[in-house]
């Protein structure tokens, strides 16, 4: 029997962030439509963050409400007002507490921490207490995720420290998470470091991992493999390899999704997913990528 695999998109939310564009509402909610047609069952569908940092997610509270029932959703949220935004804007829809994941995420980079968060590792782990306790309140199923957990997008004068990602794992296992992502925010991690790494925290914590890769060297698909190896089963993808992170210099788009569909089938894995309909999700995208409106920051409209 063939060893089952999920398979998580984040083209809507870590794919529109990084475009210049914003994409409409409705097509939104249509790519979402069309993943969860192709047998996709993950959609990390948009963040609850200030529209000022990431104004092509600024329809979070609307979006939310009007996605299609099917896939398992989850929101990135960065503090406890973001979580508010998300129970509100889920209850608005009808999904029941306990049906989507809220997603709080850090980085084992400290510089990284204070360009994506603006604060450091600590300060952001302190907002996670806050967000960890109203999460169990609410009955909200809350997710961790860790940038640059093998590698900071400073390599040169910069280590990621194996035992601080063990840390921070624990505190979100402290919490209540009911699983990590581990990322390789800017694509540098070889697959032995992606084996240890996933290792060492399943040594220790015997959390469920999902790994978040990027392929900046053309080592992706090795690291997607070292996770299986070590026990990995669940993979985050963007459709057309759209993505990257506005924080991490330097930083290429997401692992597609259809390579690694057809990766892990490959390797002997089912995932569940059609891939003649994954490939329409993926025209679903780029058709709307052709349409989306371009973005004019506040700097940009001062210098006008």
């Amino acid at each position: 029997m063939k060893e089952r695999v999920a398979l998580v998109d984040v083209s809507a939310r870590d794919g529109f962030q990084d475009e210049p564009s914003f994409v409409a509402t409705a097509d939104k909610v249509g790519v979402a439509a069309a993943l969860h047609a192709a047998g996709v069952e993950h959609v990390e569908i948009t963040s609850f963050v200030h529209p000022r940092w990431v104004p092509q997610l600024a329809d979070a509270d609307v979006l939310v409400p009007i996605l299609p029932r099917g896939p398992r959703y989850s929101v990135l949220t960065m503090n406890v007002r973001g979580v508010e935004r998300a129970v509100a804007a889920f209850a608005a829809g009808g999904f029941k507490p306990g049906s989507w994941d809220a997603i709080f995420v850090t980085s084992a980079s400290p510089r990284h921490a204070l360009a994506n968060n603006n604060r450091t590792i600590e300060e952001t782990l302190e907002n996670f207490d806050g967000v960890a306790a109203l999460a169990k309140r609410q009955g909200i199923a809350l997710r961790g995720a860790l940038a640059c957990a093998f590698v900071s997008p400073w390599p040169q004068d910069e280590r990621v420290d194996r035992d601080e990602v063990v840390r921070i794992v624990r505190r979100f296992a402290t919490g209540g998470v009911n699983g990590v992502t581990l990322a390789d925010t800017v694509g540098f991690a070889d697959p032995r470091t992606v084996a240890q790494t996933v290792a060492g925290v399943r040594d220790a914590t015997g959390i469920p991992q999902s790994l978040h890769l990027h392929d900046a060297h053309g080592y992706a698909l090795a690291n997607v493999y070292a996770g299986l190896e070590a026990g990995v089963r669940s993979f985050e993808g963007a459709l057309a390899g759209l993505g990257g992170c506005p924080w991490a210099p330097g930083a290429p788009g997401n692992l597609d999704l259809e390579r690694l569909n057809r990766f892990l089938v490959d390797c002997g894995c089912e995932t569940g997913v059609d891939p003649a309909k994954l490939a329409v999700a993926r025209d679903r995208v780029r058709a709307a990528l052709a349409v989306a409106v371009p973005i004019v920051r506040e700097q940009e409209a001062a210098r006008r």
